[in-house]
C-alpha cells in the first residue's frame, strides 16, 4: 500500500489521538495532555503517515535526551492503524524517526514496551532493538515494561 510521510502539524491532533485510544488499552493509551505534551515539546519528532487519499495510516513520536554526555533517543510511541498492520507501515515510520534521530547527533534509541505486548517485542527485535532491563509497574501500576535499546552509530 503506497503511503507518504510528512511531519505532524497542530491541525492532526484529534486523529492522532483518536489512533492512539485505538491502538492501547485504557491507560495505557497517551492521555490527551501527554500526547499534546510530547507533540508539543520542543525538540520532539512527530512523524504522520497518510494513504493516497490522506487518510492517517500511523505516526511516530520521538524525543531526545542526553545520558553520560551523549545524545539518544526516546521512542515515544509508534501507533499504526489496525487494518494497516504488517504492511511496512511501522517499519517506514521507524526508519523515519531513527534518521532524524542520527541527523541530530543521537548515537542510541531507546523504548519501552508491556510485557504483554510480544506482537511489539518482535516488531522491535527484528529492527535490532535488544532488551536492556524491566521497569516493574510501568504501565497501570501492575504490568511491567520492558526497556529495549537500539544503538544507532
Amino acid at each position: 500500500m503506497p503511503f507518504s510521510l510528512r511531519a505532524v502539524s497542530p491541525d492532526d491532533f484529534p486523529s492522532l489521538y483518536a489512533l492512539d485510544q485505538a491502538c492501547f488499552d485504557p491507560g495505557i493509551a497517551w492521555s490527551k495532555a501527554e500526547l499534546l505534551y510530547f507533540l508539543r515539546y520542543p525538540g520532539n519528532i512527530g512523524i504522520l503517515a497518510e494513504d493516497e487519499s490522506g487518510r492517517l495510516a500511523g505516526f511516530a513520536i520521538a524525543g531526545k535526551q542526553r545520558r553520560q554526555g551523549a545524545v539518544f533517543g526516546r521512542l515515544i510511541t509508534i501507533d499504526v492503524d489496525s487494518p494497516l498492520r504488517r504492511r511496512g507501515v511501522g517499519h517506514v515510520l521507524l526508519e523515519e524517526i531513527e534518521r532524524q534521530l542520527r541527523a541530530a547527533g543521537a548515537t542510541a534509541v531507546l523504548l519501552e514496551v508491556s510485557v504483554d505486548n510480544a506482537t511489539a517485542q518482535r516488531f522491535y527485535e527484528r529492527h535490532d532493538f535488544v532488551r536492556t532491563g524491566r521497569i516493574p509497574g510501568y504501565y497501570l501500576g501492575r504490568i511491567d515494561a520492558l526497556v529495549m535499546e537500539k544503538q544507532l552509530s
